[in-house]
């Protein structure tokens, strides 16, 4: 029994023993690469979460940071953009806001990976807030009847619209205005459709774009 374990451990005792060798150098190499450390830079994409329908972000600064990540080369080795943007959660903001955020406090990234720097440190978000305004439409003319001829009545019906646009600068509005008349070519009364003139103020029109215009003109020689 003893002569047979002595074969059994003994037998292709050179083999048997680079083959273990080998095992140690390879448990090794993958425990060396598991507790190494290792730092990257990478740009990381900035996100805006959870947006409500009455607002609308005009302008997002800056839309990436460059981040510098240090730890476990494993760990560092996984973060990636595409996996670990930074959200910003805009759920309870209603209003037109100006907000800050350290970019920092929204960065995710897993246990055991240091932040070693980030830049720029704050995102600015501006929001805007939309709002709705009914409005008189004004008519716009450009040029003169002829002499003989006189504007007796010029009226738009509906003589009122309802534009949409940020609150802050809806607010400024007075009237809508509609697309220019050139009263050079009118001879006589007149019933058209007229299109509504669309500023930068006003996103869009909510209910119609588009107005009849109604001029009376009065022949002076003809008046008794």
């Amino acid at each position: 029994m003893a002569e047979k374990l002595k074969k059994l451990l003994f037998n292709n005792w050179g083999l048997k023993a680079s083959a273990l060798l080998l095992a140690l150098l390879v448990w090794a190499v993958i425990s060396g690469r598991e507790g190494a450390y290792s730092e990257k830079s990478l740009k990381i994409p900035v996100e805006v979460i959870n947006v409500s329908e009455n607002i609308e972000v005009v302008n997002l600064r800056p839309e990436e940071v460059t981040v510098s990540l240090r730890g476990a080369s494993k760990f560092v080795a996984a973060v990636s953009p595409e996996s670990h943007p930074i959200k910003i959660d805009l759920m309870n903001i209603k209003e037109s806001s100006k907000l800050n955020y350290f970019a920092e406090d929204y960065l995710e990234v897993a246990q055991g990976v240091q932040v070693v720097s980030i830049h720029p440190k704050m995102i600015e978000v501006f929001v805007e807030e939309f709002a709705t305004r009914e409005l008189p439409v004004k008519i716009r003319f450009r040029g003169r009847l002829d002499p003989q001829l006189r504007l007796k009545s010029a009226r738009v019906v509906p003589d009122r619209a309802v534009v949409m646009g940020y609150k802050s600068q809806v607010n400024d509005i007075d009237a809508v205005w509609t697309e220019e008349v050139d009263l050079d070519g009118v001879k006589a009364s007149l019933s058209r459709r007229l299109g509504l003139k669309q500023t930068p103020d006003i996103l869009k029109f909510r209910d119609h774009r588009e107005v009849e215009l109604q001029l009376e003109i009065e022949d002076r020689g003809q008046k008794k």
